[in-house]
């Protein structure tokens, strides 16, 4: 085969192969107009001449139109990220839009290492190794049209968040979530005070209901209001008429309830020191039943040295 007519070979089958053998070329009868490629197409046809072999056309053969959405990009990364439009093709240059998975944009520029696009109204250079372009943009662009249904051609597509806007909706956003922390700080400190009160309430009935028996006998290993208790049997007594659960030693319930400090003591609270317990009345005193002499009665907190303060209510 003459180099004329290698070179001078422009309508071919889409469908089938040329056959090529000695001189002869054959086609099949439907043919369309196809672009050979501008480099190397006569270094093809030579091997092919050679090797007497069949030379498959669409792996040769460009189409000369080219698809609706082919000068079109969009971003290929993953759903928790995004790609950053910048102002020059380098990454020490300013961001000027954010493109998320699937946004769309328009190549304006030669493709290379960066790519330049307009997205909405961010125009900028992305780094092309994250963005799908070519016939790979047609395809995806039909998916998205695809997937959503009812909406114009237009709508399917996502453009481009500019700097302004992000930083428009961070700003908003960080506002919203002070509003949101001061509101559940309110709703905290409110729910505190409800509780504040409500354990000050039974507290203080505890505390009303205990001074009933001041004057009654101190009996070792007691637990009888009227006829007599020790210290932790006055307590465990007292408690248990509100409902609450207590250990029938003082060793025991330096365990029970919750730790408080003793500057934050509210009336209703156990007073512990070594070998006794009381019930914290307020204003520095307890009521507890004291020793035989004495039976149950009032003391100052701080007779002793204090060993801990639950908060059992």
């Amino acid at each position: 085969m003459n180099s004329a007519f290698k070179r001078g070979l422009f309508i071919v089958t889409l469908t089938g192969v040329i056959s090529i053998s000695g001189e002869r070329a054959e086609a099949s009868e439907e043919i369309t107009e196809m672009s050979l490629p501008g480099v190397g197409i006569e270094a093809v046809l030579d091997n092919c001449t050679a090797s007497d072999s069949d030379i498959d056309v669409e792996s040769y053969l460009v189409p000369s139109e080219k698809g609706e959405y082919s000068n079109m990009a969009f971003a290929n990364v993953s759903t928790d990220t995004f790609l950053f439009v910048r102002s020059e093709p380098t990454t020490e240059s300013e961001w000027v839009g954010k493109l998320y998975t699937d946004y769309a944009a328009k190549v304006t520029g030669p493709v290379g290492e960066w790519t330049k696009i307009e997205s909405g109204s961010v125009s900028g250079y992305v780094y092309t190794q994250y963005i799908i372009i070519g016939n790979n943009a047609q395809q995806k662009a039909q998916e998205l049209i695809q997937s959503s249904e009812g909406q114009s051609e237009e709508s399917a597509f996502k453009y481009a968040v500019s700097r302004q806007e992000e930083e428009e909706r961070i700003a908003r956003e960080a506002a919203e979530a002070a509003a949101a922390q001061a509101e559940a700080q309110r709703q905290a400190a409110e729910a505190a005070a409800q509780a504040q009160a409500s354990q000050a309430g039974t507290g203080q009935a505890i505390v009303d209901y205990a001074c009933q028996f001041i004057g009654n006998p101190y009996v070792w290993g007691g637990t009888s209001l009227t006829n007599g208790a020790d210290c932790s049997g006055f307590v465990q007594s007292v408690y248990a008429h509100f409902g609450i659960s207590l250990p029938r030693t003082t060793w025991d319930q330096e365990y029970a309830g919750t730790p408080v400090s003793y500057d934050q003591a509210m009336p209703g609270d156990l007073i512990l020191y070594e070998g006794h317990v009381g019930i914290y009345m307020g204003d520095g005193q307890i009521v507890n039943a004291i020793n035989p002499s004495k039976g149950i009665g009032v003391i100052p907190a701080t007779c002793m040295q204090i060993k801990t303060v639950r908060r059992v209510i």
